[in-house]
C-alpha cells in the first residue's frame, strides 16, 4: 500500500533533519499553491457570474433610481419656483403696503370733507344721545368700557364746541327720542 510522502515521514521513526523539515515544508507549500491555483480555476465561472450578477442590479437598480432622481429633480424645480412666486408676491404685497401706508394720509379733498361732516355727525350723535342717556347705556351700544364712553362723551364735546352743542338740529334729535319715550309710558 502506498502512502504520500507526508504521510511516511510522519509514520517514519527517524529524526526529523533539518534537510528534511525543509523538504516537508517546500512539498507542503508547493501543495497548498497547487490547491490555491486550482480552487481558482473553479472559482473562475463563480467570479465571473457574480459579477454578470452585480452588473445586473446595478442595472436595476439604476433602473430603480431612474423615476426617484426624476421626482428630485421635479421637486427641486417646483420649490424654485414657489420660492420665486413667493418673492414675487412678497414684492408685490409691499409695494401695495406701502401705497396703502402712504394712502392713509393722501385724501381727495371731497374725501376730506366727507370724512369731516361724517365726525361731526358722529360726534352730534354721541352728544345727542349723551344727553338723555348716561355713558354705562352709550358703552354696551359703542362696544366699548364705561370709561371709554365717557372719553368719547368728552372728546364729542371738544370736536363740537360749546357755539356747535346749540344747533337747532340737536334739540329736534332730543325731542323725537322723548316722544317716543313718554308714547310707551303712558301706554
Amino acid at each position: 500500500m502506498a502512502s504520500t510522502s507526508h504521510s511516511a515521514s510522519r509514520r517514519s521513526l527517524r529524526p526529523h533533519t533539518t534537510p528534511n523539515v525543509r523538504e516537508n515544508a517546500r512539498r507542503q507549500r508547493e501543495r497548498l499553491l497547487a490547491r490555491q491555483a486550482e480552487l481558482e480555476t473553479l472559482a473562475g465561472p463563480i467570479h465571473e457570474a457574480t459579477d454578470k450578477l452585480s452588473k445586473l442590479e446595478a442595472t436595476v437598480a439604476s433602473r430603480a433610481q431612474a423615476p426617484l432622481k426624476k421626482i428630485e429633480r421635479l421637486e427641486q424645480t417646483r420649490d424654485r419656483r414657489i420660492k420665486r412666486i413667493q418673492e414675487q408676491y412678497a414684492a408685490k404685497i409691499a409695494e401695495i403696503q406701502r401705497a396703502m401706508e402712504a394712502g392713509t394720509e393722501t385724501l381727495t379733498p371731497q374725501e376730506r370733507e366727507q370724512e369731516s361732516s361724517l365726525l361731526r355727525e358722529y360726534a352730534e350723535a354721541i352728544m345727542t344721545f349723551s344727553r338723555s342717556a348716561s355713558a354705562s347705556e352709550l358703552a354696551p351700544l359703542l362696544g366699548v368700557s364705561t370709561r371709554e364712553a365717557k372719553k368719547l362723551i368728552l372728546q364729542a364735546q371738544a370736536d363740537l364746541g360749546a357755539a356747535d352743542i346749540t344747533e337747532p338740529a340737536a334739540p329736534s334729535s332730543d325731542e323725537k327720542p322723548d316722544d317716543t319715550q313718554t308714547v310707551p309710558a303712558a301706554s
